[in-house]
């Protein structure tokens, strides 16, 4: 599948959801092999012979692999090969690194952000496991409860309620669930028409979101632009580069604005300031006017330091995710007991006032 097209799906997906695995490699395996072809490439080894290792050490790959020499030995180039395997974002920005840079540290690095993100989707599915389980239990129980037992308890015991009340019970119930539909409709179509930018610039200001999306772009576009400077390439040169990515990507909308501004005589410094998912650094980076081997080596440091920060963010709010998930379930079993027994409570009443 072209790359264009894969990112034209989706490629502002949040981090969990744009990590899905493609062609059968999970996460873990992408940033083995990346990993691997990056070692194999420090020794010394070929593209061809350290994919022919690769080949003899992971049989679980091992087809995916013999495409990939198959690529190879047609004169694809490796990034070429690996598209069909490696998740859009992650591949977009070795696309970028490697093209102009060096391939070995895009490798690395795509092996680095494929690890963190299969980090964090086991350390998600680790937390999510008991909340889960208690809350498939609990609505087993309180389904049995409001259609097998209390139904039969409360004709022994006492009249049901008069159909007028019952109807508008029902009535309200379904008005709300409606609502909700609506609402949600309504939301997933905004978000579908809205452009990259704005649906960075709207997740940017949720309270726990919000700086997640901060630090993972601040990270993300600083390392791509850290390349880009390292490759030699004027402003011009970048913004066309970018501008050759699909046009729902987020580099590419970028790249658009700037161009705009740059043709109208404006810096491109106090719009990129203006941007709330970019970090404040970036523009004083831009503004000192270093030397492209220096602004590089700030970039890419900043670039590491953004990482860690991501890394830090990403824990804090991953040991929160099962203490907010057990106080949901403990005001669903409160808010369920008080559905259930309060008309079966007044029933009783009623039988003995």
């Amino acid at each position: 599948m072209p790359w264009k097209t894969r990112l034209q799906r989706g490629p502002l997906r949040w981090l969990q959801r744009s990590a899905t695995p493609t062609d059968n490699w999970s996460l873990t395996q992408q940033a083995r092999i990346c990993q691997l072809l990056a070692d194999q490439l420090a020794s010394g080894f070929s593209l061809k012979q350290a994919v022919g290792f690769l080949q003899a050490t992971q049989p679980q790959v091992a087809s995916s692999l013999a495409q990939i020499a198959t690529g190879l030995a047609a004169g694809q180039s490796l990034v070429t090969c690996l598209e069909p395997y490696l998740v859009a974002h992650v591949w977009l920005q070795l696309e970028l690194t490697a093209t102009h840079g060096a391939l070995r540290p895009a490798l690395q690095h795509a092996a680095t952000v494929l690890r963190l993100l299969a980090t964090q989707r086991r350390q998600l599915r680790q937390l999510l496991a008991y909340p889960v389980d208690l809350l498939v239990g609990m609505g087993l129980l309180f389904g049995t409860l409001q259609w097998g037992v209390l139904p039969q308890l409360q004709t022994s015991l006492a009249p049901q309620l008069p159909d007028r009340v019952t109807w508008s019970l029902r009535g309200l119930g379904l008005l709300g669930l409606l609502g909700s539909l609506v609402v949600a409709w309504l939301g997933w179509t905004g978000w579908r028409r809205a452009t990259a930018i704005q649906r960075v610039t709207f997740l940017v200001r949720w309270p726990v979101v919000g700086t997640l999306v901060q630090a993972y772009y601040g990270y993300y576009l600083t390392e791509t632009l850290s390349r880009l400077v390292q490759g030699g390439l004027s402003v011009q040169q970048m913004l066309h580069v970018l501008q050759d990515l699909p046009p729902q990507a987020l580099l590419h909308q970028m790249a658009d604005q700037l161009t705009q501004r740059l043709n109208q005589g404006q810096g491109p410094v106090d719009w990129l300031k203006a941007q709330r998912y970019l970090p404040p650094q970036l523009g004083m980076f831009l503004e000192k006017g270093s030397s492209t081997s220096v602004l590089a080596r700030e970039l890419t440091a900043y670039s590491q330091l953004q990482y860690r920060e991501l890394v830090r963010l990403t824990e804090r709010a991953l040991a929160w995710v099962q203490p907010i998930l057990l106080t949901v379930v403990a005001g669903l079993v409160v808010t369920a007991y008080l559905t259930l027994l309060l008309p079966l409570y007044h029933n009783l009443q009623e039988v003995y006032p």
